[in-house]
């Protein structure tokens, strides 16, 4: 007997949403990819086909089988990671980057920081900030001294900058409730104790902020994770980065060190270790410092430590299809959206579900781009699902 290719079907509404998807088991799929690539097109078929079998997901067969290199996202720069939000760095541009760091000194310095403090993720970010402030008090400092001067009472200069945070998370939180006396500005306020007596912990605060998600809107919640996500994993996180290494004491060396997690990588939505296949179908952009720790562990642990996935990676597959739209990434990607939703769809047990525009909107709007009108995807998938719930609303009352 011959078991054909693994794959699935979509189904869509006129307004160019995808709806829910509906599993075909044995279709041969058809992959967009040229003739001489046949064999690896049947390489990643037979292995997300066994992995399907042994209980894996992944199991979107209309991507295009390539090499994590070859993934046409990451070829662009400042891409936002899909799991927490900041930007990404390309390898080739990463020399680039830190000797744009690297030659400032003084205030010039600790403004480049503050500018680009996207490029640093929570734990190095929390140590750039405080070599800002280092930079800041005398101009002849470049980073490598003021790393420095920065090791001089560090656990006080942490408990200052977590400190920082908590207060503007207070203000953010009041604003978002429209009062100062709110759930979240208590549990920053609390906070704030606990850091004064030195334990900083990441986790434990943000699934207490989770538990409060449904206080307010969407878009107000995510101002104030945003806030609650610069804090570190924890005291010893940033210390670890003061400590010096061979050879790495050179204001080069150190900004490497800490934009390393800032690498662009295509992360395995189902991991490659449980058979997940090289596969556009199977690839998001994600940094190195959210890819690497994850493994092979589930969406249920992961959003335990990064509960800004469900929101960073809409936000990240609307700027992926803008750039498909712009013309920045080619047509073929045109079907991305709806396989990798997919995908993340089945491994995450549905636990996130992204809204994306279907292959024929993505044409349309490429079409109206091309004829010289403006696209703004966000816009329209917010108009799009917005109608999509006016309708639904309206039918349960009827």
């Amino acid at each position: 007997m011959v078991i054909s290719a693994v794959s699935s079907v979509n189904t869509y509404n006129n307004t160019g949403f995808q709806t829910n998807p509906i599993e075909r088991k044995h279709e041969t799929a058809k992959l967009i990819v040229p003739m001489m690539n046949r064999a690896r097109v049947e390489k990643s078929s037979g292995e997300a086909l066994r992995s399907y079998f042994m209980g894996g997901q992944a199991a979107t067969m209309r991507g295009i089988p390539c090499s994590t290199g070859d993934f046409a996202i990451k070829k662009l720069d400042d891409v936002p990671c899909c799991c927490c939000g900041d930007r990404m760095i390309r390898g080739q541009e990463m020399p680039h980057v830190v000797h744009s760091f690297s030659e400032l000194k003084g205030s010039a310095l600790a403004d480049k920081i503050e500018k680009d403090k996207d490029y640093f993720r929570a734990n190095q970010r929390a140590a750039a900030m405080i070599i800002a402030d280092e930079a800041r008090k005398d101009e002849n400092l470049d980073v490598s001294e003021a790393f420095d001067k920065a090791k001089n009472n560090l656990q006080g200069k942490i408990k200052n900058y977590c400190t920082n945070v908590l207060t503007n998370l207070n203000e953010v939180a009041a604003q978002a409730y429209g009062r100062e006396d709110n759930p979240m500005s208590a549990l920053a306020l609390k906070e704030i104790e606990n850091v004064k007596n030195g334990k900083i912990a990441r986790v434990p605060f943000t699934e207490k902020l989770e538990q409060l998600k449904g206080d307010l809107p969407l878009e107000k919640y995510e101002k104030v994770l945003d806030t609650a996500m610069n804090l570190p994993e924890g005291m010893r996180a940033v210390e670890k980065i003061f400590t010096k290494q061979k050879g790495a004491d050179s204001s080069a060396a150190i900004i490497n060190k800490l934009l390393t997690g800032a690498l662009h990588t295509a992360e395995h939505v189902h991991p490659k270790s449980l058979g997940g296949p090289n596969s556009t179908a199977n690839y998001l952009g994600e940094c190195a410092l959210c890819n690497n720790p994850r493994g092979n562990m589930s969406y249920a642990q992961w959003l335990k430590i990064h509960p800004e996935y469900p929101i960073k990676v809409q936000e990240h597959i609307e700027y992926v299809e803008q750039k498909i739209v712009d013309g920045e990434i080619p047509a073929e990607y045109d079907s991305y959206p709806v396989d990798i939703n997919e995908t993340l769809t089945k491994e995450s047990n549905g636990m996130m579900t992204l809204k994306v525009l279907n292959p024929e909107k993505i044409r349309e709007l490429r079409e109206q781009r091309l004829a010289g009108k403006e696209v703004n995807v966000s816009e329209v998938t917010k108009e799009i699902f917005d109608k999509q719930e006016e309708e639904r609303e309206e039918t349960q009352a009827a």
